[in-house]
């Protein structure tokens, strides 16, 4: 028996969704026309994933997320992204898990989406964005987010998006300060680093060491600029205290045994952290990655339906092809790592919860025949 595939960076989308999005003027995610995408069905990814052995996907909503300038409407389309996305799980269950979306910024609502989504509906974790609305993870306004995701040690998949601040991302390649390049090309990976840069700056990781966070994209740019995403804040709070005159002037030597020690603390937190292969499956990045965590941390993700068939084919190629890896790596990476995280996987998995009537409406929508 070959071994299973298990995806974990699988996105959905709704007729609702992208039509809601339409009507604030986003109609692209990340420079990609999602008009391209809208007519995604649940049938759609099962097809892809049996021609190319994938046996289970965990489902989540990509950038933009709720842009919609609304709390309200980003409440509502939340519970229906997520009874969605349920009702698939139930529908096929053993071939899909969900990460739930929450409707940050929005703490309050955001914390009773976490509840419900992950007691009621059982997702296999939340979906969160590099920023939201402009906030970063690991700003102090998402601290009982990270409190209430650390209580449960409960799975964090990092999607990145763009930065446009409070603006909605209505503009063609949105945050994109070249306009001529799609703002997923670079941007993309820029803000993963950003948003893990931040919560290692503002001490998040260590505080909430229980929440199992997955980065998508082999977390960016993280294993290349690892070395620079240290915790200066001693540092600098030590020769600010020089300066004043309250402290002798750290010698060189000091300095260094200071930036050695905050470098090491930040590569013991970003071992700690999950990394997929979507979009990243190629020897100079997986090299990269190998060289910061062990293949134990590293998941299979095709970015499917955005990177189309193509992109699964490149991820489950590309990792196939890389030398560094041997086959039981290659088996970790492709399966055994995921059924750590996620409980619908697995022979274990739990049993789907009742159906609410507006998850039912969701299913039969899923399962129309073309």
């Amino acid at each position: 028996m070959s071994p299973k595939r298990f995806d974990v960076h699988h996105h959905i989308l709704t007729p609702e969704y992208v039509e809601e999005l339409a009507k604030v003027g986003v109609v692209e995610a990340g420079g990609v026309p999602l008009a391209q995408l809208e007519q995604w069905k649940p049938e759609d990814s099962l097809a892809v994933m049996d021609r190319n052995g994938i046996d289970a996907a965990l489902l989540s909503v990509s950038s933009p997320g709720l842009c919609f300038g609304d709390a309200a409407k980003a409440r509502e389309m939340a519970r229906s992204l997520n009874e969605f996305a349920a009702g698939c799980a139930r529908r096929w269950p053993g071939r899909f898990g969900f990460f739930a979306t929450l409707p940050l910024p929005d703490v309050e609502a955001a914390l009773s989406e976490i509840g419900y989504a992950l007691d009621t509906l059982g997702a296999d974790g939340v979906g969160l964005l590099s920023n939201h609305e402009g906030i970063y993870l690991g700003d102090p306004r998402f601290e009982e987010v990270f409190a209430e995701l650390d209580r449960r040690a409960a799975v964090a998949f990092v999607h990145p998006t763009v930065f446009t601040g409070s603006e909605i991302p209505s503009a063609h390649n949105a945050g994109s300060p070249v306009p001529t390049i799609q703002s997923s090309v670079l941007e993309f990976v820029f803000d993963t680093t950003r948003a893990v840069a931040n919560l290692i700056s503002s001490g998040t990781l260590k505080r909430y060491p229980n929440v199992r966070i997955v980065l998508s994209h082999a977390g960016g740019a993280v294993p290349l600029f690892a070395d620079r995403l240290i915790d200066r804040s001693e540092i600098l709070a030590y020769v600010q205290k020089a300066q004043a005159g309250e402290a002798a002037p750290p010698s060189p030597e000091m300095l260094e045994r200071m930036m050695r020690a905050a470098s090491e603390d930040a590569f013991e937190l970003l071992r700690g952290l999950y990394y997929d292969t979507a979009l990243s499956a190629n020897p100079t990045v997986l090299s990269a990655l190998q060289r910061l965590v062990p293949a134990s941390r590293v998941l299979l993700g095709t970015d499917y339906p955005f990177a189309q068939e193509i992109g699964v084919r490149y991820a489950l190629n590309g990792l196939a092809a890389y030398e560094g890896f041997g086959e039981a790596e290659r088996a970790m990476i492709e399966s055994g790592t995921a059924l750590t995280l996620a409980h619908r996987l697995g022979p274990g998995k739990l049993e789907s919860p009742a159906v609410s009537e507006r998850e039912v409406k969701h299913e039969d929508w899923s399962t129309n025949e073309t």
